[in-house]
């Protein structure tokens, strides 16, 4: 069924609803690969970089000085690794990862942070090749260990924010060709580990939150629309923060923090709808978490939480369901054949199933593990489009999911996946719209 305009379109013939998930057998492993030599993995991030429609893999390792690049199959295989090393301008230690087009010229292109203070650009051509784009030494970036990427003075390309092993921000604005201007340093509280990126607000700027270990706070800066930001506020969370992540835990329309901490919690920050987060609730995590990130894992229209774990025992992937409220329940721990120290991960729908999968680097093995989701989705061959309950009906509840999320700079809204969120992705959506059912 297609339709040339907005309107009510129901996709009751595909639709299959499944029985409930069973949690505990959601995640099975199902594909393993070497990375490149040298070892110690670090972040990992997925985009369809050759524009197949396929999602593509890509992992910082930290301990060989280069990044291993894996083409997807799209039926949650992936090609063996490209390398590419210090010849492209990789710097060394690169562990922070981000993806835009930052040249404007259609293709996604890699930033890379780089512990020797280097920040690495790579340009892509969409058939899944890099060439060099820049290394930005200015002297002023401080062990990078985490970036994000996003559109902060609103003139419609990416701009790239560095955080260091220090008190260390940086912002690094786009001229507008994929080159940088000097980054503008912002001091935060000693001993940032992990950032984030999303309107918090609601007033349409891109705000960032830190994490800071030496204090166990979350600092919160909130974007000026002109690449610049306010002075931090500060909120306690678990001690020693590790990670932090945005999304909406309980549905109401505004987005929450997620922190972990290597000492096995795993906080909830509920924010008040204008961007405070007086509430604060921890959850046991009986893992040490390195790195988590949220996703719809049982399909149940709420976000969870995935952790990989520095250890094998008792698990190497946990996650935590999500009650529709923001509460969390107790985990699950998923395994690993022949591994321990799983250091990152990345969520993502690798077959084609419409159901998240999870993809996690481990540092002491060397490898990257896929685990595919089990858990059916209420609908098969659900509309990208179809953002809002139930699954299955595309109308304008939709619509009005989509621009919620757009004027929140919500990642779901960056339905071409270039790292911005723009007209482009209105028009990506509406195309989704008007093609109806799969």
């Amino acid at each position: 069924m297609r339709t040339s305009h907005l309107a009510y379109i129901a996709c009751a013939a595909s639709t299959l609803f499944a029985a409930p998930c069973d949690p505990s057998t959601l995640l099975v492993e199902t594909e393993i690969y070497p990375l490149s030599s040298g070892g110690d993995p670090r972040r990992i991030i997925a985009h369809d970089f050759n524009a197949d429609q396929h999602l593509d893999l890509v992992v910082a390792q930290y301990g060989s000085d280069r990044i291993s690049f894996h083409l997807g199959n799209g039926d949650g295989t992936f090609a063996p690794f490209v390398e590419y090393t210090s010849a492209d301008g990789i710097g060394d230690g690169p562990e922070a990862l981000g993806a835009a087009d930052f040249n404007l010229d259609g293709h996604l292109d890699l930033a890379i942070g780089n512990i020797n203070s280097t920040l690495t650009i790579l340009l892509g051509d969409s058939t899944g090749s890099f060439t060099p784009g820049g290394v930005y030494n200015s002297g002023l970036f401080t062990l990078p260990s985490d970036l994000v990427v996003g559109d902060l003075d609103h003139d419609n390309d990416p701009d790239v924010v560095v955080i260091g092993q220090g008190n260390s921000v940086y912002v690094s604005l786009n001229n507008g060709d994929g080159t940088f201007a000097t980054p503008v340093f912002y001091p935060v509280i000693t001993g940032t580990t992990s950032i984030a990126i999303a309107d918090i607000n609601n007033d349409t700027h891109l705000d960032l939150a830190v994490t800071t270990l030496s204090t166990n706070k979350v600092q919160i800066m909130y974007g000026l629309g002109n690449g610049a930001f306010d002075t931090p506020i500060d909120y306690p969370t678990v001690t020693t923060p590790d990670d932090v992540q945005i999304g909406d835990m309980d549905n109401d329309g505004d987005l929450d923090l997620v922190v972990s901490t290597y000492f096995h919690l795993i906080a909830v920050h509920l924010n008040d709808g204008n961007g405070n987060f007086g509430t604060r609730i921890e959850y046991p995590c009986d893992v040490t978490p390195a790195d988590i990130q949220l996703g719809d894992m049982d399909s149940d229209g709420d976000l969870d939480v995935i952790a990989a774990t520095l250890s094998s025992n008792p698990a190497s992937i946990a996650m935590l369901l999500n009650d529709g409220n923001g509460a969390l329940s107790p985990q699950y721990d998923f395994f690993g054949t022949n591994t321990n120290g799983a250091r990152g991960t990345c969520i993502a729908d690798f077959n084609g199933d419409n159901a998240p999968d999870v993809a996690v680097a481990y540092e002491v093995s060397n490898r990257l593990h896929i685990y595919e989701n089990t858990c059916d989705p209420n609908v098969v061959g659900c509309n990208p489009a179809d953002l809002a309950a139930p699954c299955g009906e595309l109308n304008f509840f939709d619509v009005s999911a989509f621009l919620v999320a757009y004027n929140a700079q919500d990642p779901i809204a960056d339905f071409n996946a270039d790292g911005l969120i723009n007209f482009f992705d209105v028009s990506a959506f509406l195309t989704a719209f008007n093609n109806g059912c799969p």
